[in-house]
Formats: structure tokens, sequence, C-alpha cells
């Protein structure tokens, strides 16, 4: 199958835009539809342009190439590039996220779009897959309309929808529908502070603020950022023991 890619570039230095795009040329499957420098320009730039991969610096005047991810239909791929950042580069790695370092070489740069190339082939995204998360790191959250990454330790519980998917409430009070299972979420979650309470919820017990216990000897969580209380099962309650205790 032939794969044509429609692609933005988008750096605020305009020698590393040159670069890219004299590589990129190489590449005759990937078309360059457009470039921008800033946060202000790129965000008109994507309103306005079918794109299938965004190659995003992380460092941008007026502000992070992360804050453009939003913006950035969640059907195109992302390749972020970047100076050494200890810090981004844990993000992208842990979320199976593609990235280049600056100075970017055509080796890395091609091994990059063939990667592309398989994602579009296949019609699977490396996102999808993810590996264990720490209470410190960034996740990547892609739903069938939007994309954006939340610190680990913002979420607030993990709750199941049915089917494959799941919503990830945030302390704040967003929530996010995702395509993952209950089951995967127990894979990738820091084993503490989150805790599944329930077969149909998680909870980050740092996010806990308030437990009702009842008469039956059942109980109920209330997380931050959460409407409505969660369900505690009977096999879950010991984990909830001090707390527990400490509201009666």
């Amino acid at each position: 199958m032939s794969i044509s890619l429609k692609a933005i570039i988008i750096d605020d230095e305009p020698l590393a835009r040159d670069d890219l795009r004299g590589m990129l040329a190489k590449y005759p499957f990937v078309k360059i539809a457009g470039e921008a420098a800033d946060i202000k320009e790129s965000a008109a730039l994507l309103s306005k342009t079918r794109v299938d991969v965004v190659f995003l610096d992380v460092q941008l005047r007026g502000g992070s190439g992360f804050d453009l991810v939003p913006l950035i239909p969640s059907s195109a791929e992302i390749v972020f590039f970047t100076a050494y950042d200890e810090y981004a580069i844990r993000a992208f790695e842990v979320n199976a996220l593609d990235y280049l370092l600056k100075p970017v070489t055509e080796e890395r740069l091609g091994a990059s779009l063939r990667r592309l190339k398989d994602c579009f082939r296949n019609k699977v995204s490396p996102s999808d897959t993810l590996m264990s998360l720490r209470p410190d790191d960034r996740m990547f959250i892609k739903t069938d309309t939007e994309r954006c990454f939340i610190p680990v330790d913002a979420i607030s519980a993990v709750t199941a929808l049915g089917g494959n998917y799941t919503v990830v409430h945030l302390a704040h009070g967003k929530k996010h529908v995702v395509r993952r299972t209950l089951k995967d979420w127990n894979k990738v979650l820091p084993g503490l502070p989150f805790q599944q309470i329930h077969r149909a919820a998680i909870v980050n017990m740092d996010r806990i603020e308030r437990i009702e216990k009842k008469k039956s000897g059942s109980c109920l969580v209330s997380a931050a950022g959460i409407d409505y209380p969660l369900k505690v099962s009977r096999r879950a309650a010991p984990l909830l023991k001090g707390l527990i205790a400490g509201t009666e």
C-alpha cells in the first residue's frame, strides 16, 4: 500500500527547520504542508491544516510544545524533537512516543519515518502501548477526540465504563474516556499510591478525601474531582484499614 503523509514542522529555530526540511526532501512520501515558529502561529496553522504527522519541538518561544499537543488531531502522529532533556525524554519513552534529539541525524530520522509508515500501514499508534509508570511521570492520554499529557499523581481514580473503555478522573474535576481496560491500568500504574478497591475502580490513595463506613460493614470512598462516591469491595476493604480506622 502506498503511503503519503502530510507533515507540519514546528520549531522556533529557522536553521533547524531548514535542516529538517532538507532531510525530509529525501523521502517523497512526506509532503510538507506548513511550518510554524511559535505557539500562536502553530495554533493557527493546526486549526486550518489537515495533517498526518507533526514534527514538534518541545522548547518554543512563548510556551512549550506540550501546550500544542491538545490541538493536534487525534488521527495524526507526533514526532517530538528536542535538545537533551531527561524529564521530557522519560515522558516520551514510557508512553512509547517517538522523539528525535537535536541535532537530528539522517539515520535517526530515517528510523523514525520507517516507524511512521508502519503505524499508518497497520493503523496502530505506538502510544497505544505503555510502560510501567512512576508517580512523578507524565502520562500521554489519547481519546477519540483529543490528547494531552497529564501528571500521574493528578489522577484521582480510574473507573470501568464497559467493554474496553475506562474513565480517567483527574483531581481538578476533568475526566477522559480512553480505550484501555482496568486490567491494563493495573499493569502500568504505580502499585502505590494506586490500589484497586473494586472490580470497577482503581483509586489514588493520596486523593481520597472521605471514607463513609456503612452499618452493613461496606464502605464508600470520595476522591478529589469525582462527584460521586466509589464502592469498596469486601476484599479490598483491608487495604483501607488505616484510613477507615481514622474515621471511626
